[in-house]
């Protein structure tokens, strides 16, 4: 099967590996969709310490169940999944206390389990044990529910902040999160959106999220000072970046 496999830093190349073997307590997924994320990029550039080199990264992944170990009881092949990231190890402190997002070994695909950039790949026991594998709808496609761990991490930090219904939101960045959080909002119930982004082109794609917010292209607008302008100067609820910026930082705040 063919696979792209990272051999160091700033280097992929795709070729032929071998395909996986299904044990008892496994399964083996045929990749219909792997997405790039950020965080995948900075893998690639400047590495991590959980990635060792030659890797196959990529966790924001769907496809179709193939293959199930004789022990496997809650997946079949044909089974349509979405994958997250993050998988417990269920066995140290954290984990058996309920708390496995502060799981001391914090496995990861992509990271140490090797990820989606390849054509079929193994869910080991842990991951069918711990990990989010969730089956998706029919109506669903692949390359939707591949966003499923990046809209994740988008309603989790709205959950976070407790946003809801009748609150006003500022977000600064639209790129993917960013696009996410827009139409987010919306189906969370925002009162007033302000929308802030330094692209012309990411801003006007972001308009189809959400045409009536209000979109501030900051080339040429201040965010501070037009949110405190159209608000008579009470300020948003809540303010969002999804951008790394120190800019963006301190405007929010």
């Amino acid at each position: 099967m063919k696979a792209a496999v990272m051999k160091e830093l700033n280097r992929i190349v795709v070729r032929e590996v071998k395909e996986p073997a299904c044990g008892d307590r496994e399964a083996i997924l045929k990749v219909a969709a792997c997405a790039v994320c950020g965080s995948d990029i900075r893998i690639y550039h400047y590495g991590n310490d959980r990635v060792k080199f030659p890797a196959i990264i990529g966790h924001e992944i769907a496809g179709e169940i193939v293959e199930v170990g004789s022990m496997v009881a809650q997946l079949k092949a044909g089974d349509r999944v979405a994958l997250g990231a993050d998988v417990p190890c269920g066995t140290c402190f954290w984990c058996t206390n309920g708390m496995g997002t502060n799981c001391s070994i914090n496995y990861a695909i992509g990271y140490q389990f090797p990820g989606g950039f390849q054509e079929y790949m193994l869910l080991n026991e842990t991951t069918l044990r711990y990990g989010p594998v969730t089956r998706i709808p029919t109506g669903l496609s692949f390359q939707e529910a591949a966003l499923a761990e990046p809209l994740a991490c988008a309603i989790n930090g709205l959950e976070l902040a407790r946003f809801g219904l009748g609150k006003s939101i500022c977000i600064i960045g639209l790129g993917p999160i960013g696009c996410m959080m827009l139409e987010l909002s919306r189906i969370y119930g925002a009162s007033q959106v302000f929308a802030a982004q330094r692209s012309r082109t990411r801003l006007e794609l972001a308009r189809q999220f959400l045409p009536e917010a209000r979109f501030i292209a900051t080339e040429e607008e201040e965010i501070v000072e037009t949110v405190l302008r159209e608000t008579e100067g009470e300020g948003v609820d809540l303010a969002i970046t999804t951008s790394g910026t120190v800019k963006a930082q301190e405007d929010a705040i």
